[in-house]
């Protein structure tokens, strides 16, 4: 029947209406008029009437083809070139005497077009041939000239296709600078002879093709004049693999050698380098650009030394040839490999070659420069490095590289502990990855990171939801949350997050294991904390800062290690531990510079409190108070609970100031709290001095017949307040969301702080009603928002009506009768019957 591939025999045979073959010259047209012949359909000279059926139409243009009825158009089976295509395993199984090798080179060559199936199988090729010398004798058969006589241009445009035929691909722009008639052109596309190529990531130009052998057939001696034209338009457009085809068909070599050298890169692997090279005459295997490819083979063949001495004569030879471009792309590769054998010398010099100008390659120097200065501790230097790197593939249009150069220079800032400086360059690759989820998400990890350490958890969260849907990266996000964790005190939370934590990324396992040797040692777990330390050996000073806070090490030394590296985030928490007076003093300086505000929430911070500290330090420490649920109040990297307050009336004190928003008169918190005491205000003093003694430090300022809290104050209150007041639905969720029934505000002090509890109740209830009034109908967080609310007030007849009208609409009568119910006890206990 002809060279029809299976699969479109399968839905020929499938088909009823009829069948539009595809505008394209050639066997296809005959072997489809034999299966429609087969099956007793009429082959119609024109587009079939409307209502018929059973028929085979083979339009002889494109613009004939829109003469097809639309409702032949939705119903019949309209065929285009890449359905005649063979697959493959079609392709394989067509020539079964051909080596598998030769089969696969052949169809990348070809494109799998039945005619140059037909012409292989009329042939009948030597199996022992090489790919290319099988092309070869195809070309002169007298075989293939006879198989494509069917698709051969018509006279009037045989030059066009000639000249056309000197490229691969063909898009307006090489049209233009091949010089052909746009008209011709224009004739070809309508006829069927130039083809969509089909490519994965198509540019801004449409793209053709001339069918394989036809092409090769049609211009066998391309003109080199006209493969140099066409290949420089389509290497301007980023077709890269094709222009190189275009310049070795036509002999260009020392063209195709340039580019391939441009373009070559050691991850193609050593099978794709070494067929590259052999294609190259033997005659200038010794020019620069064929001993820099060389290079290249070596590279990826782990032979470094081979590499070098290539690269040192590919060099050579271009200092014959001032201003070569090609000059900066094996500086830049030489470079690389003396930086892997340890030359840092000799590496920055070939980067500082390769960067000049603003091409592709002095960007990717920039970066390679960058990185080997990060490595000999040049810091300053390496951020210049990265932010020209930044600039050059920013002028390129080049997002993805702009991105990974961001993403070095935010990983070398939050090394050094320069958190601010560092949410700049995440912020920007998370903005450039838009399109690449994955990268995207991690850039939005370290950004999280970078707010963690700033102590604004709540930006940290926020990023940390847009990550969540990141399989890949779950481990990561747990990391992370453990060390918000940590950071809040939550100790025992950031186990839990890690326990069970597994992974095959060995730079997630030693993270999480720093971590957990953290977590242990503040729980006073020494055998545990060493025990996971032992895991984390391979972060460096991040490791050594650690076994020195467990004991195991000089903190001397790892001060000395972070100041050379200019780590200030861990040169902070050494001066911290080691606690003398010109160390707190250097402590206090890089907190207050760099923003460094979760040192503050460890326990070593507590010495920069000692006596009377000025307001600028007080400012550091917010006492942080917790209304809901059991009573807590956090400061200085310490928590406390009501069992640690020396009396009842003291902790009551202490929360009616930091919940009243300013200062409060002495006598009348005296008589508040002390009614039947003989003297009032030497109770209140007292209970000032064992608040004094518990937390360490003044808290309370006694002037002028006030008292005054002399540090800021923060809480669950004044956070409810403020993302009521913004209407921020996604804070106020968050700040909710770990609320659970009962609902209990200051449930240990309900007498000594009635007011208070019941201020904290209102913007509660106001919260929660807020919350859930946001919630989509049926959304389940609108359920449990309004069961939180009956629950705080069991009298809400509001809420109950609404959480019954949430059981009907899901379809839930069961539950809705049972809540109607109560809604009914409810009403009769409020109207006293």
């Amino acid at each position: 029947m002809g060279p029809l591939p299976p699969r479109l025999v399968d839905r020929l045979n499938a088909q009823q209406r009829g069948v539009v073959a595809p505008v394209m010259p050639g066997v296809t047209r005959g072997a489809l008029r034999a299966w429609a012949a087969a099956r007793g359909w009429p082959d119609l000279p024109g587009p079939p009437p409307e209502g018929a059926r059973g028929w085979l139409w083979c339009p002889a243009t494109l613009t004939d083809l829109r003469a097809l009825p639309a409702g032949h158009a939705a119903e019949a089976l309209v065929l285009s070139p890449a359905d005649v295509q063979f697959s493959p395993d079609d392709w394989a199984a067509a020539l079964p005497h051909l080596p598998p090798e030769t089969r696969s080179v052949l169809l990348g060559i070809l494109g799998g077009w039945p005619d140059d199936l037909a012409a292989l199988q009329a042939s009948s090729p030597d199996p022992a041939a090489e790919p290319h010398a099988v092309l070869a004798a195809l070309r002169h058969a007298p075989a293939t000239r006879a198989v494509l006589a069917p698709a051969w241009p018509p006279e009037a445009l045989e030059a066009t296709a000639r000249r056309l035929a000197v490229s691969p691909r063909l898009t307006p722009s090489v049209v233009s600078a091949l010089g052909v008639d746009p008209a011709s052109v224009q004739a070809l596309l309508d006829g069927g002879w130039l083809l969509p190529a089909g490519l994965d990531h198509p540019g801004p130009e449409p793209v053709w093709q001339l069918p394989g052998l036809l092409r090769r057939v049609l211009n066998s001696l391309p003109d080199p004049a006209d493969a140099r034209a066409a290949a420089h338009a389509l290497e301007l457009a980023g077709h890269d693999a094709a222009a190189l085809e275009t310049l070795e068909a036509a002999g260009a070599w020392e063209d195709a050698l340039r580019l391939l050298a441009r373009t070559a890169r050691v991850a193609q692997g050593e099978a794709a380098l070494s067929a590259a090279l052999q294609r190259v005459p033997p005659a200038l295997r010794a020019t620069p650009p064929a001993q820099y490819l060389a290079g290249l083979l070596a590279r990826s063949a782990r032979d470094p030394d081979g590499a070098l001495e290539l690269y040192n004569a590919a060099l050579t030879g271009l200092d014959a040839s001032p201003g070569d471009p090609l000059c900066g792309v094996v500086a830049n590769a030489r470079g690389v490999v003396r930086a892997m054998r340890g030359d840092a010398p000799g590496a920055l010099a070939d980067f500082e070659l390769a960067a000049q100008g603003s091409s592709l390659t002095a960007g990717e120097a920039h970066h390679n420069r960058a990185q080997l200065l990060i490595q000999t501790g040049r810091h300053a230097e390496a951020e210049q490095s990265l932010r020209r790197a930044t600039t050059v593939f920013r002028a390129l249009g080049d997002a993805e590289r702009e991105a990974r150069s961001l993403g070095a220079l935010g990983g070398l800032q939050f090394g050094r502990g320069l958190l601010r400086e560092a949410t700049g360059p995440y912020a920007q690759a998370a903005a450039l990855l838009a399109d690449r989820p994955r990268e995207a998400a991690l850039a939005r990890l370290n950004l999280a990171e970078v707010h963690a350490m700033l102590g604004d958890e709540a930006t940290a969260e926020t990023l940390l939801g847009t990550v969540m849907d990141q399989d890949a990266l779950d481990g990561w996000v747990r990391r992370l949350r453990a060390l918000l964790a940590l950071n809040a005190g939550r100790t025992e939370g950031a186990l839990d997050l890690l326990s069970g934590l597994r992974s095959e990324d060995p730079s997630l396992l030693a993270e999480t294991a720093l971590l957990r040797a953290r977590a242990h040692r503040e729980l006073g777990n020494a055998e545990a904390a060493a025990g996971a330390l032992a895991e984390a050996g391979s972060l460096g000073l991040r490791a050594d800062l650690e076994a020195a806070l467990q004991g195991a090490q000089e903190l001397d030394g790892v001060i000395e290690a972070a100041r050379q590296e200019e780590a200030r985030l861990e040169l902070a928490t050494a001066l911290l531990a080691r606690g003398g007076e010109a160390d707190l003093q250097e402590a206090l300086t890089l907190i207050r510079a760099h923003g460094l505000r979760t040192l503050l929430h460890a326990r070593a911070a507590t010495a920069l409190l000692a006596g009377t500290p000025g307001a600028p330090t007080r400012e550091l420490f917010p006492l942080r108070v917790q209304t809901v649920g059991p009573l807590q109040v956090q400061h200085a990297g310490r928590t406390y609970g009501l069992a640690d307050f020396p009396t009842r009336k003291s902790a009551a004190l202490l929360l009616t100031l930091a919940l009243a928003g300013g200062p409060q008169p002495r006598e009348a918190l005296a008589e508040r709290f002390w009614p039947d005491a003989k003297n009032p205000l030497a109770s209140l003093q007292t209970a000032l001095y064992h608040l004094r003694a518990l937390f360490g430090t003044p808290l309370i300022s006694s002037e002028r017949g006030v008292l005054t809290l002399l540090f800021p104050v923060e809480s669950d209150l004044a956070d409810l307040r403020d993302a009521l007041g913004r209407q921020d639905r996604a804070r106020l969720e968050r700040l909710l969301h770990p609320l659970t029934a009962p609902l209990l505000v200051l449930p240990e002090l309900p007498h000594e702080l009635a007011e208070e509890r019941a201020q904290v109740e209102r913007v509660l209830h106001d919260a929660l009603r807020s919350h859930a009034e946001a919630q989509a109908g049926a959304d389940p967080r609108r359920r449990d928002a309004l069961r939180l609310l009956i629950t705080a007030d069991p009298l809400d007849l509001d809420s109950r009506e609404k959480l019954v009208q949430w059981h009907e609409a899901r379809g839930e009568l069961d539950a809705a009768r049972q809540e109607r119910r109560h809604l009914e006890d409810a009403r009769r206990a409020l109207h006293g019957g």
